[in-house]
């Protein structure tokens, strides 16, 4: 998982460190007045949960399979 200010990136890679799959969701920025700059900590979540699943599926990994996730 990599949260940036633009977009959350998620990556399945095997025990060896190949890639087998990625995903990116953007996170909208919305700017204010001023130099205020704001972010949904829903919208974040939610691409965070999105990355994940379809990076897992692209891969044709199953959740349980994954070191870290218990989902």
């Amino acid at each position: 998982m990599d949260v940036g200010s633009g977009s959350v990136r998620a990556g399945v890679f095997d025990l060896s460190g190949q890639l087998l799959s990625h995903a990116t969701h953007k996170i909208t920025t919305v700017r204010r007045s001023g130099q205020r700059v704001e972010q949904s900590s829903e919208q974040i979540w939610q691409a965070v949960c999105r990355c994940i699943a379809d990076a897992l599926d692209s891969a044709g990994v199953a959740p349980q399979s994954v070191a870290g996730i218990g989902f």
